[in-house]
């Protein structure tokens, strides 16, 4: 009963391909479904693709709403923000933080389909953006009949 548990190097490698985030320094991820996503900054992301649309979740602790910037263009996501420093008084001080402040963050996502920009629509609530863009008529699945 000695040794190291084959599961621990299977949740090990699955936990660095599947849950890892860039947190920081530049970083560019590439995936099988067609998305590449470069960036810089604390920012995790959910992309979930529909028959119609595409919904791109990012988490944003720290930052306001007036504080982002979105900008959309045939198949690319722009996504920039600026974090606020924390807000504490004279008499307090940081002793641990896991996200930096003061820090502007950002992502450009490729996705796996061209979009209909000025139909896209966003909502940010409790430190969660949800951008969500419908497909472009060219890149909706359709079925086809067969004679």
């Amino acid at each position: 009963m000695f040794g190291r548990d084959p599961f621990d190097t299977l949740f090990e490698k699955m936990f660095k391909e599947f849950f890892t985030t860039p947190i920081s320094g530049s970083t560019v991820v590439q995936s099988s479904f067609g998305i590449q996503i470069s960036g810089k900054g604390f920012m995790p992301l959910s992309i979930i693709e529909g028959d119609d649309h595409i919904k791109v979740i990012a988490w944003l602790p720290g930052v306001n709403k007036e504080d982002i910037v979105l900008n959309a263009v045939g198949d690319t996501l722009e996504i920039r923000a600026k974090r606020s420093p924390l807000m504490i008084t004279e008499s307090e001080r940081i002793i641990y933080s896991e996200i930096p402040e003061d820090e502007e963050i950002y992502r450009t996502i490729k996705l796996p389909a061209h979009v209909k920009e000025e139909n896209a629509s966003a909502k940010f609530e409790n430190g969660v953006l949800v951008v969500t863009l419908p497909k472009a008529e060219s890149s909706i699945k359709r079925g086809i009949n067969i004679e």
